[in-house]
């Protein structure tokens, strides 16, 4: 199987070695090829990123979607909304975290009343041992909820180990698997690594940042790039529910 990151890697090491003979043989190279060669060389010199072996997961449950990110139609029983059902992860599923006890994303759009059955489940790589589950309650406004790990041994995350969650919706009033909404992916726990972004622990962060200073401009702009630089920017404005 051809290895994409692979591929990126060797190709930004070729554009930064390019584009750096090019200024070596252009004493008046502007000031713009001089930041785009910088960048490039400290992205080059980036190891690639490590490969966990983990399966992509599904952060939503697909759709048809318009640019600005809104869906629409009806997905399982629930009702038809502007914004999918979605989990704050990037795109394939999976993220890291440097902590025994994470704290897990999702974006809810259904109000407490639209929605019967909502659970979280947590399990090991071979998925013979539930870590955890748990129902969860709603608040009355759809938003940004977060779900975290009880702080005791039992539920702590091994070093280097993949998690795979499961995050389940359920609208039907009688609850029938064929209309429950699924999203899953992959959490991995990892040493402290300046060259990797630690997904869940940024995101973590910045919430409860943001949570705590709403009208903190910096924040703000912190909170949509990081969103954006995953394709979640149609969910920056959304609440963060307490």
């Amino acid at each position: 199987m051809i290895d994409l990151s692979t591929i990126k890697f060797a190709f930004v090491t070729i554009l930064a070695i390019a584009l750096s003979a090019s200024y070596e043989n252009n004493s008046l190279a502007s000031p713009i090829l001089k930041s785009k060669l910088f960048s490039l060389q400290k992205i080059a010199a980036l190891p690639p990123a490590p490969d966990r072996g983990t399966p992509d997961g599904q952060r939503t449950p697909g759709g048809t979607r318009t640019p600005d990110g809104k869906v629409d139609g009806k997905i399982g029983a629930c009702k038809p909304t502007d914004k999918l059902l979605t989990a704050l992860v990037p795109e394939n599923g999976n993220g890291l975290t440097t902590v025994e006890h994470p704290v897990l994303w999702f974006y809810i759009p259904y109000a407490p009343e639209d929605v019967h059955a909502i659970e979280f489940s947590l399990h090991d790589w071979e998925e013979t041992t539930t870590l955890y589950r748990i129902p969860l309650q709603l608040t009355k406004t759809p938003g940004i909820f977060s779900i975290s790990l009880p702080p005791n041994p039992e539920k702590a995350l091994k070093l280097n180990e993949p998690y795979h969650w499961y995050f389940k919706v359920n609208c039907d009033p009688q609850e029938k698997p064929e209309n429950e909404i699924v999203l899953d992916g992959w959490v991995t726990r990892v040493q402290p690594n300046i060259n990797q972004t630690t997904w869940y622990d940024r995101l973590t962060d910045l919430a409860k940042r943001l949570f705590s200073n709403p009208k903190n401009s910096q924040i703000k702009k912190d909170w949509e790039e990081f969103l954006k630089s995953v394709g979640l920017e149609g969910l920056a404005q959304a609440p963060i529910a307490k």
